[in-house]
């Protein structure tokens, strides 16, 4: 079943007690770090005064870990109020106890809230892997509790995970398993992007609406919206650095290496695209700690993360490639734009 995602601008008082109504909420599962926001209250009083169970996991939200949540009743419904790791989670422990959900969005870093696959560590030390999971029936994203409260990090986030699309839209067209494909969440992003001004109500509305189109092509697994960027993510994931700014460095980095393999690339527009957007110093701040920490080797890694996944690095051996002078020229260049 398709996840239904509802935008509003009520207030995020008026929001919760919809949802409440609206979706016959029988608990919640919050985020620990949404008890810091502001935003939290309303949520809370609304939840407490209909008596309803409040769930908050205070542990790694790591597949290991899953047997410490569990649903007192299979059939209810859950409304999850966090971001995109507690998303994921609950999802996954959704499909085994055979709860429904229905998702507040705390904030927009990713594009899995309303897919049928969930991205965790199988413990602390491991890559992200996907988890069959169980969308939720329908997602709501509160305007004004996005506007207000959603942090700037994740606003990076979000473009970062939907500019590294493009990136995904190359690794797609050299697979040969991939024969035929509804490329329109792809054609979307590029317009967006060039009619693009500042972070308003507006472009946060298209955001969503793209992420919620791409989330909705992962019906049998991640393949459509995870490719050679996301190799890079998995290696760096242990930094403070957002996911979407992850993907879109893989990005950034996977079109360097297409343009000096002279390859299809879109490096240069790339860097236009992160200009336009404002998002280049954090790019290249997290460049530069890469050098800084130098873990720059890491990347020698690429071609064996995901093998199975196939993109550019099963073209580029990434053992052979100097990944200390390409992040030298990709920082020089981010400078430049």
């Amino acid at each position: 079943m398709k996840s239904t995602l509802h935008i509003s601008r009520n207030s995020i008082d008026k929001c919760i007690e919809k949802i409440l109504i609206n979706e016959q909420i029988d608990g919640s599962v919050i985020g620990p770090s949404v008890y810091s926001m502001n935003c939290f209250s309303p949520i809370y009083e609304h939840v407490n005064k209909n008596n309803l169970p409040i769930i908050v996991p205070k542990f790694p939200l790591i597949y290991s870990n899953i047997d410490k949540l569990k649903f007192p009743t299979s059939g209810q419904r859950f409304l999850v109020f966090g971001g995109g790791s507690l998303i994921d989670f609950v999802k996954v422990c959704a499909k085994r106890d055979k709860i429904s959900l229905t998702v507040l969005l705390s904030s927009i870093s990713n594009d899995g809230f309303s897919s049928n696959f969930s991205s965790l560590k199988a413990n602390e030390t491991s890559y992200n892997q996907s988890y069959p999971s169980k969308a939720p029936q329908s997602v709501y994203a509160c305007l004004p509790l996005l506007t207000k409260h959603m942090p700037h990090k994740f606003w990076v986030s979000a473009l970062g995970e939907l500019l590294s699309k493009l990136n995904v839209l190359e690794d797609l067209k050299v697979d040969n398993k991939v024969k035929e494909f509804d490329q329109t969440p792809f054609s979307n992003i590029e317009p967006f992007i060039n009619k693009y001004t500042k972070r308003n109500e507006s472009s946060l509305i298209e955001i969503i609406k793209q992420l919620y189109s791409f989330s909705l092509l992962m019906k049998t697994d991640s393949s459509w919206c995870s490719r050679s960027e996301h190799e890079f993510e998995k290696l760096y994931a242990d930094s403070k650095l957002s996911h979407g700014q992850l993907v879109l460095m893989g990005a950034l980095v996977a079109m360097k290496i297409r343009c000096i393999y002279k390859l299809p690339d879109l490096y240069e527009r790339l860097l236009y695209y992160c200009r336009k957007l404002e998002i280049s110093l954090e790019l290249k701040q997290g460049f530069d700690t890469i050098l800084e920490l130098n873990t720059y080797k890491r990347m020698k890694k690429l071609s064996s993360v995901r093998p199975e996944r196939f993109g550019l690095w099963n073209l580029v051996d990434s053992t052979t490639v100097d990944w200390k002078i390409i992040i030298k020229e990709i920082i020089k260049e981010l400078e430049l734009s």
